[in-house]
């Protein structure tokens, strides 16, 4: 049998609503040079059954013998893709027909790009467009908010990530985790078109996880701020938490320091060119952005009235003086007109 072009890694667990579906969407792709890894993590309703009943040489079926999760599927998966390229994607999702065909052509056209996502589309309980940034750079930076590379909507180049496992100890943030890693080895782009549909569902790992990813991207968001190297005994992995989980009663003089390090890195960065410094001062005035808004507009924050408003407003950079002052107005108009 000759090497396929492409390895499709489809990790499943009791999908067997959604899985007919997710393999149509594979195997009518306009590019037909592939083959098909399903890998069972010991499905205990009818997904086995259902991708045993398509009667397609391409399909693969890898049996795990015991259930350890999504991250261990992944790793089997890539580690038995034959593929020059691996398109990744979940047993409850759908790809757009040419989705295949308009990622290798980037692939293909563009050697330094070694993947290649694209924009999602949301249903199911939800109905919401994903828009990722076009081009590295932006990609990169974003990473400093959040994912920006979606896992299940990639194709890959086999090679160019073999030396890269998922880390089992990045429990359901282990996506972020890998982009964060390689991105300063492989050019990411994502096509600016939705060619993937991401279903919704109550019993889906973002919606079941959500708290607990929230807290488990900060040690990936640390990871990357610290390629900037700053002083991180003055601005301590306790604070830059605190900041950027908003969960806690921060001091006025803490909130001062954050706002610091913040100029820190912008400062820092010029001189290292880690970031696209267009990008990350971006970044860096949504995060300042957002802090202060909760700060002065998030009803009942523990710990925070009016005196300790009125001290971080004086320590305040100008332009989130202005922002403050502005939304204070607005907001005193509408009360006197309601």
């Amino acid at each position: 049998m000759k090497t396929p072009l492409i390895s499709v890694v489809l990790p499943v667990y009791n999908v067997a609503p959604f899985i007919r579906e997710a393999i149509d969407s594979v195997l009518n792709q306009t590019v037909q040079d592939f083959e098909v890894l399903v890998i069972d993590d010991c499905s205990t309703d009818d997904t086995l059954k259902v991708v045993k009943d398509f009667k397609d040489d391409r399909i693969r079926i890898i049996e795990k013998q015991q259930n350890k999760g999504l991250i261990d599927s992944l790793n089997i998966g890539f580690k038995e893709a034959k593929g020059q390229y691996i398109a990744r994607m979940d047993g409850d999702d759908i790809n757009v027909l040419n989705r295949f065909e308009k990622q290798l052509h980037v692939l293909k056209n563009n050697p330094n790009i070694k993947a290649c996502g694209c924009w999602l589309q949301q249903f199911g309980n939800v109905n919401r467009t994903i828009k990722h940034k076009e081009f590295h750079d932006e990609i990169v930076a974003r990473m400093l908010l959040h994912c920006s590379m979606s896992m299940g909507a990639v194709m890959l180049e086999r090679k160019a990530v073999s030396e890269y496992k998922f880390d089992i100890s990045r429990v359901h943030v282990e996506d972020y985790d890998f982009w964060a890693r390689i991105a300063w080895s492989c050019k990411f782009y994502n096509i600016q078109e939705v060619l993937y549909y991401y279903r919704v569902h109550n019993n889906q790992v973002t919606h079941v996880h959500k708290v607990f990813q929230i807290k488990a991207d900060i040690p990936i968001k640390l990871f990357l701020f610290k390629k900037l190297k700053y002083n991180t005994e003055l601005y301590s992995d306790e604070l830059i938490t605190k900041m950027l989980l908003l969960n806690q009663y921060i001091e006025v003089n803490e909130v001062k320091l954050f706002f610091d390090w913040l100029k820190v890195l912008s400062k820092l960065n010029i001189k290292q060119q880690v970031y696209s410094q267009k990008e990350l001062l971006t970044v860096l005035q949504s995060i300042l952005r957002v802090s202060v808004f909760y700060f002065y507009f998030k009803k009942n924050v523990v710990g925070i009235d009016k005196k300790w408003r009125k001290q971080l407003f004086f320590k305040l950079p100008r332009k989130e003086m202005l922002f403050v002052t502005k939304l204070k107005v607005r907001e005193i108009k509408k009360r006197l007109l309601s």
